[in-house]
């Protein structure tokens, strides 16, 4: 062996590790070995980074769509961009954040995922994570709470303050979703009239209770069901499923000026021209876009400590609806399969806090003790604007969103 490799060998086998879950294969979720549980070396954070130790983590359709379109085979990669933990270290040039900190936040796409025991992050993509709701509550709001905000503030061109759009209408296409069900929220607390799809009784009652005034079957002709809460158009449309698919109908449906925002790709081209007879207008939004481009990362930051107020005051509330115990390579593989198979509403979360043990690193209260952990998911209450957890041995699909 070379003397570079053995010195390198040598100093890999001193580094500080830590447990890890992820991928080596793009292969079905199905399987037994789509996620591998592995031991790497603990990340160290650079000037302007932090360390944070992860206390649990939420699981996207982004997350999941990564995932099938890895193609590094044969090199391990870590998935995961929800985080709440505790910072752990900090860089030279951090000035916002200490250890002990107990923060939350979306990370970079390109970076190494949060499915880990810890995790390096860019302190600019952080906020103070909100003291009302517990790891699991606040695992769920970063990704989708920002995107949510991008639509309001990028996409519809609206101040995120209350009753900044009162006597405004907004449709969202997906109100049952992880972004919108923290829209719906954001909508009404801007003071707008909010009109959301949903497909089945469970689904629907989750949107009515995120806020919706209207909440419509996408099942049935959504144009009619616009008319009869009394809408010929609306002055904003949200379209968090289909852009191809709905296109027809949001041109039908959106006002003169108005705006539409999407998170969704196209899958065949569509006619903005469309659009040009009413001056309305069309606006991607997609919040990694700062992470992906390095452009803007501290404005990720202050819309967090945003919602992060907005949640402790119970403007805005977690939308955790399902949990899985433990960083496990089975719950990690079991929360995507719930997301890539649309088998709930709100969000999945994985809690960590069962592997999180007394080992002269961890921080608080989370690390001073061994927990029982079963490998099973929870249903997950809701008491007062926060969360509680009722061990469940199974948990039934509950939406086709």
């Amino acid at each position: 062996m070379p003397f570079k490799s053995v010195i390198g060998a040598i100093s890999d086998h001193f580094h500080p590790k830590m447990d890890a879950v992820g991928i080596t294969h793009n292969g079905p979720l199905e399987a037994e070995d789509a996620f591998i549980e592995r031991t790497v070396n603990k990340p160290m954070p650079r000037d302007n980074e932090v360390l944070v130790q992860v206390l649990a983590s939420a699981v996207n359709p982004v997350d999941t769509k990564m995932r099938a379109g890895y193609t590094n085979t044969g090199v391990f990669r870590i998935f995961g961009l929800d985080v709440v933990g505790r910072v752990a270290a900090v860089g030279s040039c951090v000035t916002r954040f200490s250890v002990g900190d107990r923060v939350f936040y979306a990370g970079k796409q390109r970076q190494a995922g949060a499915d880990a025991a810890y995790q390096v992050v860019d302190s600019n993509l952080i906020a103070h994570a909100p003291s009302r709701l517990d790891d699991v509550a606040a695992a769920a709001m970063p990704l989708t709470s920002v995107t949510a905000h991008d639509i309001m503030h990028h996409g519809f061109h609206l101040p995120v303050e209350r009753n900044a759009a009162r006597e405004k209408a907004l449709l969202v296409l997906n109100g049952a979703g992880g972004v919108g069900s923290v829209l719906i929220q954001l909508a009404k607390y801007m003071g707008m009239t909010v009109l959301a799809t949903a497909g089945n009784p469970e689904s629907k009652k989750w949107v009515h209770k995120m806020g919706a005034d209207f909440v419509l079957d996408y099942h049935l002709d959504l144009v009619k069901q616009t008319k009869a809460a009394g809408f010929d158009q609306v002055d904003y449309i949200a379209n968090l499923q289909d852009t191809t698919g709905y296109w027809d109908l949001m041109v039908r449906l959106i006002r003169p000026y108005g705006q539409i925002a999407s998170i969704v790709d196209t899958t065949v081209p569509v006619d903005l021209g469309e659009l040009k007879s009413k001056a309305a207008s069309f606006s991607w939004v997609y919040m990694l876009a700062r992470g992906n481009e390095n452009v803007y990362l501290a404005e990720q930051g202050q819309i967090l400590e945003k919602i992060s107020q907005l949640l402790e005051s119970g403007d805005i509330k977690s939308t955790v609806t399902k949990v899985y115990h433990g960083l496990t390579a089975n719950n990690i593989r079991h929360a995507n399969l719930d997301v890539a198979g649309h088998h709930v509403y709100g969000k999945v979360v994985v809690d960590f806090a069962p592997n999180i043990m007394a080992d002269g690193d961890n921080l608080g209260p989370e690390g001073n003790s061994k927990s029982d952990f079963e490998d099973r998911p929870d249903d997950v209450k809701e008491v007062d604007g926060l969360t509680e957890k009722e061990d469940q041995g199974s948990v039934s699909e509950k939406t086709d969103e």
